[in-house]
């Protein structure tokens, strides 16, 4: 490899790092509630600058969602994958954490409720 294959690489990598930080940080809005959606239906709706910890009982199963320093994630789960807990935290608007088993979808929505619009709709 030449002297200019490894600034080509060096610059592109950089140019990645920029949009990934411009991206997560500038654009992306924080969120000001977190929806809990059972079965399509909201369930309860939180506000983010509340910190509490909430049990969600469903006919499918429990699930504990902790609301902590303006950031929700589900710390306990009775699925057996328990890849809603493996999720992490969320606390920009439109992220969410799914617990399919459970039919559990916990999201992050702006003041008015609502999550950012979609860019496209694929499979229909």
């Amino acid at each position: 490899m030449k002297k200019q294959d490894f600034i080509l690489i060096f610059a592109l990598l950089a140019v990645a790092v920029v949009a990934f930080f411009v991206i997560n940080n500038v654009i992306s809005k924080d969120g000001a509630k977190v929806q809990v959606l059972v079965d399509g239906e909201i369930f309860y709706e939180y506000n983010l600058d509340e910190n509490g910890e909430y049990s969600i009982e469903t006919d499918m199963g429990v699930n504990t969602l902790v609301i902590k320093d303006k950031k929700a994630y589900v710390s306990e789960a009775d699925c057996p994958d328990k890849l809603c807990v493996k999720q992490g935290e969320i606390s920009k608007s439109g992220q969410s954490v799914i617990c399919l088993p459970h039919k559990l979808v916990v999201t992050i929505v702006d003041d008015e409720g609502e999550t950012p619009e979609l860019d496209a709709i694929v499979g229909q």
